[in-house]
């Protein structure tokens, strides 16, 4: 079934399924009939931190008396903890991710995943913009019941959903988390037989890189995802970057940069900017025209490789030394990986601008 998704000042959910929409069968893969529970699924949320009067606040929660009492609430701390709590009558499923201060970030995505046959549910909050993950597990996982899905999906009385909630997405099936694929397909990319369709190329395919010629791609990442809240993805516009067609990104893709002005400015000849901090509604628009989803994919090498990606220079997928950390890996789209089959990358391709310093690259430093 995939995402289903409500995002803030959007369409309402109401209006997305629509006058005869029923819950189950939207799941109905993954429902038992008798109970309306969805056995397997994953919640996904995003919202805004303020790093200056942090608060508390109850992002989720929905109460429904009967003959059942059933509770389901997602709450963040002014620490940034986030705590997961389902009650069904008396089966309680208790989940908290500690906050680290040091990795806060302005937005943060929870995802709270759970899959009754393989009793495990997992809770992580991760923040886009630097790649922290912070994860907690069990394994005694609760159905979710379906009429909270719905009450909370079309926002009914007894459901409440905060106002810094900016997305909401509800999917029946364990959602990955960690890296994101950020190259759409039928982005061109350069191989030593001349450019070709991220979604044809396989592993051991051999892709052009700008620092060690010729790689193996070792894996390749591939996910749809809906195109809202943070998902929401960029276009980058030719003919800027040098680019030859458009092509359209996760907000997180790093594009190299590299001329007189970026050693004058930074000191250095080359450096990464992350697309987010370059849209201008010029050359980095928001995608609004495509549709309710949207397939990407990323390519992992050995190493930290630059590769071009229809005329424009790109990174490849950078994931440190994640090997080190299998109950993290799991969880990721390299979880198909043995962990002695995963690289380590010691250090990113080009130094990485952080967001005020990408805003000189908006005064004429892009090209």
């Amino acid at each position: 079934m995939g995402l289903v998704w409500l995002a803030k000042n959007d369409t309402s959910f109401s209006a997305l399924r629509g006058p005869n929409y029923d819950p189950v069968r939207a799941f109905c893969a993954s429902v038992t009939t008798a109970s309306r529970n969805l056995n397997a699924g994953s919640l996904i949320v995003e919202t805004t931190l303020d790093h200056e009067n942090p608060t508390s606040a109850s992002l989720l929660h929905c109460s429904i008396s009967g003959a059942e009492n059933n509770l389901f609430s997602l709450v963040i701390d002014a620490d940034g903890s986030v705590t997961a709590h389902l009650k069904l009558g008396d089966a309680v499923c208790h989940l908290r991710v500690e906050g680290e201060s040091g990795h806060m970030q302005t937005q943060l995505r929870v995802t709270f995943s759970w899959d009754v046959e393989s009793n495990t549910a997992l809770l992580s909050a991760e923040t886009p913009e630097n790649g922290a993950l912070s994860q907690a597990e069990t394994n005694a996982p609760l159905p979710m019941p379906m009429e909270i899905i719905d009450a909370l999906l079309a926002q009914k009385p007894h459901a409440n959903v905060d106002g810094r909630v900016t997305f909401m997405g509800v999917s029946d099936r364990i959602e990955p988390v960690g890296f994101t694929p950020s190259i759409a397909q039928q982005s061109l990319i350069e191989t030593p037989n001349g450019p070709m369709p991220i979604e044809n190329l396989l592993c051991g395919d051999l892709v052009s890189t700008a620092d060690n010629g010729p790689q193996p791609i070792r894996w390749i990442c591939e996910r749809t995802v809906p195109t809202r809240g943070l998902f929401q993805p960029l276009r980058l516009r030719a003919p800027y970057f040098g680019l030859k067609q458009d092509v359209l990104v996760a907000p997180e893709q790093r594009l190299v940069f590299e001329n007189t002005e970026i050693e004058y400015l930074f000191g250095v000849e080359s450096v990464l900017v992350e697309a987010r901090h370059l849209a201008n509604n010029v050359n980095v628009i928001r995608e609004t025209n495509c549709d309710g989803s949207i397939k990407l994919f990323q390519l992992l090498f050995d190493g930290h490789e630059i590769i071009t990606v229809a005329g424009c220079q790109m990174e490849s997928l950078f994931i440190g030394q994640i090997a080190d950390h299998p109950e993290l890996l799991k969880s990721t789209l390299l979880s198909g990986l043995q962990p002695g089959d995963v690289p380590y990358h010691k250090e990113i391709a080009r130094p990485l601008l952080r967001s005020y310093e990408a805003m000189a690259l908006q005064t004429g430093v892009i090209h």
